[in-house]
């Protein structure tokens, strides 16, 4: 059952190798992450050369089971012969002939110390290992994806950070005025409320920039032939479903699940029996080796007198026969193929603990970081919301003209840093927590988040 989901996986990988890109959806529709993944995965040159490996691995398991088969060849020939030349009866005589003569053989291993048996077991381990390093190229594609697709949300929100304090800007420009017209500020006031406006402004012009940037780079990313009209779907990310991607667990347990799930993991278990099976294939050639052959083969002659069916049938010739052959020295050829293997055979067992070590690495670093970034979420969440307590007083006091515009200035400052601060935190905690939710087999998408 595991070979055959291996295989569905590695035939829908194969969809789209050839031809234009698959299509996404419909012009204008915003892209959610599942469909980025998706389309990502269809449309990456590194994933399609990686299927076409598989496809290179099944053909080289056919040719490993069709090894065990008989081969079959044919032979017709026409000769020339000039001066002496030899005659149907077995004599030679000077004169010219023309012959022709037709062949027919056939040859089959019938024991070759168990190399065939070995060379089918290898090529079908080498290729559930391609379709598991398919599957580690479609997964690393997903967090690409998801890693950019992060970012231009996190781009999209400064945007929003951005709008939010010009718009307070620009009331407080407003109201600066009406307080210059009624002679309760000076006209200094007004000049430094535009200025301020202004600077807003330009904040806001660069967060634009940033978010076309972002994503023109995620377009680029998804291998789309354009990134006119390309925008994407902002999933909830409000306290309730960010406290619920907070998964409680262990690293062991995270751990031990990735061991058996992550693909590069399987990949590497599965090239270690492959080198396994290598080795006894070099030991192999210790063995004696024992085939059958037989054959068919006849002969026409132009100087002979008989009829053409007669001489077929008179000189035709079949044979059967059984061959062993015993290997005595071969300048320690097999020793040596022998000893490659086993080295072979040692390095992908170091590769596979390397592999190993290195997930348990990248596990406890996720964990750590998923657990200080949602507990920088929270506290940037409670900063922001003091800082936004503490603008509402000094509005308040700003628009009865009993503040400074520094004192207003200085509380809206405060409170636009908590408020980018937070947005950064929210972003970097869920880009953290989805590593680690990788690491535990979870979807890259926010379809399970609030669950």
């Amino acid at each position: 059952m595991k070979r055959i989901l291996l295989l569905l996986c590695c035939a829908l990988a194969v969809t789209g190798i050839s031809g234009q890109p698959a299509g996404g959806p419909e012009p204008g529709t915003p892209w959610n992450l599942d469909t980025c993944i998706a389309y990502a995965r269809r449309n990456n040159i590194g994933v399609r050369q990686s299927a076409l490996q598989v496809e290179q691995q099944r053909t080289e398991l056919s040719s490993a089971r069709m090894s065990r088969l008989p081969d079959l060849n044919a032979s017709v020939g026409v000769d020339l012969s000039l001066g002496r030349t030899l005659t149907g009866d077995n004599t030679y005589r000077s004169s010219n002939q023309t012959s022709g003569s037709l062949g027919i053989s056939a040859g089959m291993p019938l024991f070759a110390g168990l190399r065939i048996n070995r060379q089918i077991k290898a090529s079908r381990l080498d290729l559930a290992a391609a379709v598991e390093e398919l599957e580690r190229l479609r997964e690393d594609v997903g967090v690409q994806v998801m890693t950019l697709y992060l970012q231009t949300l996190y781009a999209k929100a400064m945007v929003g950070v951005a709008e939010r304090q010009l718009a307070l800007s620009r009331e407080q420009t407003l109201r600066s005025r009406e307080l210059v017209a009624a002679g309760k500020q000076p006209e200094s006031a007004r000049y430094e409320s535009e200025a301020l406006e202004a600077n807003d402004y330009l904040t806001l012009t660069q967060a634009q920039n940033d978010l076309r940037l972002a994503l023109l780079e995620l377009s680029q990313a998804l291998n789309r032939p354009s990134a006119e009209g390309f925008d994407i779907a902002e999933p909830p990310t409000d306290s309730v479903t960010l406290a619920a991607l907070h998964r409680a667990g262990s690293i062991d347990a995270v751990y031990d699940q990735a061991c058996e799930e992550r693909p590069h993991i399987r990949a590497e278990r599965l090239r270690v029996e492959s080198s396994r099976a290598a080795v006894g294939i070099a030991r192999a050639a210790l063995y004696p080796t024992v085939s059958l052959s037989a054959g068919y083969g006849t002969g026409i002659y132009d100087r002979d007198e008989q009829r053409f069916w007669q001489q077929f049938r008179n000189y035709s010739r079949e044979y059967v026969g059984v061959s062993v052959s015993i290997p005595i020295f071969n300048r320690r050829a097999t020793r040596n193929n022998i000893r490659t293997a086993q080295l072979s055979l040692q390095n992908r067992q170091l590769a596979l603990t390397e592999a190993e070590q290195s997930l348990r690495k990248q596990i406890e670093q996720a964990w750590y970081n998923a657990d200080a970034a949602y507990a920088k979420y929270r506290a940037a969440e409670a900063a922001l919301a003091s800082a936004r307590t503490a603008f509402a007083y000094a509005e308040q006091k700003a628009a009865a003209g009993r503040s400074t515009l520094y004192d207003f200035n200085d509380a809206k400052t405060r409170m636009e840093k908590a408020d980018a601060e937070s947005v950064q935190a929210r972003y970097e905690f869920l880009f953290r927590q989805k590593i680690l939710d990788y690491y535990r087999g979870q979807p890259l998408g926010f379809a399970d988040a609030a669950r």
